[in-house]
């Protein structure tokens, strides 16, 4: 898959290169920048990006997504006592000392039994710990698609085009 922060080196001249973070429930890397492999003994894994020669690299998120698996999005979806279909990913952080996570999606379609009742929903927060978000994980689509219109932001300042997208998650999350 290639889209808007595919690249050959990353800014600070490594090759880039696809890197698994998770596979099967558990950790097999991070990604990281020059500085930091070198602090944690590791290889760089080609993701030291900055906004502009004139900001300093931090290890930033590329085409970052769930690979897509074999469940039909229709039986997903006939699989949902009460839940909500959401789509249309606005916005998203993390906080990586606290396990936290928070993401924004402009569409919520409720789901009653297996069946959309019609309602919509919007904004929709979700929020939680990612360890309980990935541990909850139960179904994962062969439908995938990224679009090219996400940035990785270190808080309000110094952005950097990234991809947002994926396959769809049936996962459970606090919803606000």
């Amino acid at each position: 898959f290639k889209d808007v922060s595919s690249y050959f080196f990353d800014d600070e001249g490594f090759l880039a290169k696809d890197t698994t973070i998770l596979e099967k429930g558990i950790l097999k890397t991070g990604i990281v920048d020059a500085i930091s492999a070198c602090k944690l003994g590791v290889v760089s894994t080609g993701n030291g990006k900055r906004e502009s020669y004139k900001n300093k690299a931090y290890s930033r998120m590329t085409n970052t997504y769930f690979s897509p698996k074999n469940a039909d999005l229709k039986d997903m979806i006939a699989s949902i006592k009460h839940g909500y279909l959401i789509d249309v990913m606005s916005s998203g952080m993390e906080d990586p000392k606290n396990w936290g996570i928070q993401c924004i999606a402009l569409i919520g379609k409720e789901i009653i039994d297996g069946s959309f009742t019609g309602k919509v929903v919007s904004p929709i927060v979700m929020t939680g710990n990612i360890l309980e978000l990935l541990t909850s994980i139960s179904m994962v689509s062969k439908d995938f698609e990224l679009i090219g219109n996400g940035a990785c932001g270190k808080g309000y300042k110094e952005w950097v085009k990234t991809s947002i997208g994926g396959p769809y998650l049936k996962v459970k999350v606090k919803l606000g």
